[in-house]
């Protein structure tokens, strides 16, 4: 390699005195600034010359080398597929490598896993090489990345509960004066999990942003404890996940901001247990009733007046599920490509060894992306003013 840049100078020097010449002219080269390897950067390498000539007459010429960098996915610079330990490394790292090779199969173009630390330092590469990174992040993960660097998301997981979002909802008791978000001012509130962005962060964001401030703040283990504080009356209100109910005969789906949260009321019939174990009302839902899918639910068995007593106050908004990001300056063309492999890659058969796989994400699709829908996360981040890993996925 040595050889190759002193040869090549040697030449650029002499043709370009020669094509300035009027008359042939001998140069020699008498100090070259060495290089022991080509360095692969996006600005001009430049190098200084000194050149005599002949007729005692002494000039210094400047020559720009510029080398070419690698384009992305090449085999000297793969597109690098980015994980945070969600599960353990080595699962990581034989089951993203199924969709390395996949997606290298499909495209002609080349793939590498990487794991990092964390998600912040998924971020961090993500910023740092913009041009060739692909992020697998949490909703959060992917919103900081946009505001950090200009990342964009691609893909949004469908859960194994069919939904390509999650949201949480506010309960209270029916027979409690409160009707409005501006009647939990002091309030006690039971929360189910301190980092579940849906039942936690969204409502502290909304209700700050509201001038609304709870008053005691209980954290609980998990959604059953949390129904069970508000139905006993131990808080005012509670926190849970909100999953909508399966309409009559499957027609149509529930729709966010649409259909009423508790749709089934309008039956005017309880909740009951269907042989199979599910809450339902006036039936399963092929038998023309509806499924009631929320945190309520897993109380029922032993309080089967939860229902009756208790009402969903408001949903958060809808947060969407773990996505696939890009880097802030990924080719656009190969992006958009991208967001359709991994939906193909979804429904395949070599996604059930990959992200299909229960011991990693367990996803059973993806969908494409729509920026939009990620508004809610950013509102959680301006509003509560996390500029660090307060919500990010760590080890």
């Amino acid at each position: 390699m040595r050889r190759f840049w002193g040869l090549g100078l040697t030449i650029i020097a002499f043709g370009l005195l020669a094509a300035c010449a009027s008359s042939p002219t001998v140069v020699e080269v008498t100090r070259l600034v060495p290089g022991s390897t080509a360095v692969f950067t996006a600005d001009p390498i430049t190098i200084d010359v000194e050149v005599t000539r002949v007729v005692t007459e002494t000039v210094t010429q400047v020559e720009t080398v510029v080398a070419e960098r690698p384009s992305p996915g090449s085999a000297e610079r793969p597109f690098q597929l980015l994980f945070a330990p969600v599960v353990d490394t080595i699962v990581i790292s034989n089951r993203a490598q199924v969709l390395a090779d996949w997606l290298a199969e499909q495209t002609g173009q080349q793939f590498q896993v990487g794991i990092l630390d964390n998600e912040q330092r998924v971020i961090d590469l993500m910023c740092a090489a913009p041009a060739e990174t692909i992020g697998f992040l949490t909703a959060v993960g992917a919103a900081l990345a946009n505001q950090q660097c200009g990342a964009q998301v691609v893909s949004t997981a469908v859960q194994n509960n069919g939904l390509s979002w999650q949201a949480g909802m506010i309960v209270v008791r029916r027979d409690s004066n409160i009707t409005s978000l501006e009647d939990l001012d002091g309030k006690s509130w039971a929360i189910p999990s301190d980092t579940s962005v849906p039942n936690n962060w969204y409502f502290q964001a909304l209700l700050a942003a509201q001038g609304i401030e709870p008053g005691e703040i209980i954290s609980v283990p998990g959604d059953n404890t949390a129904m069970l504080a508000v139905f006993n009356g131990d808080v005012d209100f509670a926190t849970g996940t909100y999953w909508p109910p399966i309409l009559p005969f499957e027609m149509r789906e529930w729709v966010f901001g649409e259909d009423d949260p508790e749709i089934w009321r309008q039956t005017g019939a309880s909740p009951s247990r269907s042989g199979i174990g599910f809450v339902v009302v006036l039936g399963r839902p092929d038998q023309g009733g509806y499924r009631v899918r929320d945190a309520r639910s897993g109380v029922f068995d032993t309080n089967q007046a939860i229902f009756d007593e208790t009402r969903i106050l408001t949903l958060s908004a809808p947060i969407p599920a773990d996505s696939v990001a890009v880097g802030g300056a990924f080719p656009f063309s190969t992006a958009q490509q991208l967001g359709s492999l991994l939906s193909q890659f979804a429904a395949s058969e070599p996604c059930a060894v990959s992200l299909c796989a229960t011991d990693f994400y367990g996803w059973t699709g993806l969908e494409t992306a729509v920026p939009a829908n990620y508004e809610p996360v950013h509102f959680v981040i301006d509003t509560l003013g996390w500029t660090d890993e307060a919500l990010l996925l760590t080890d």
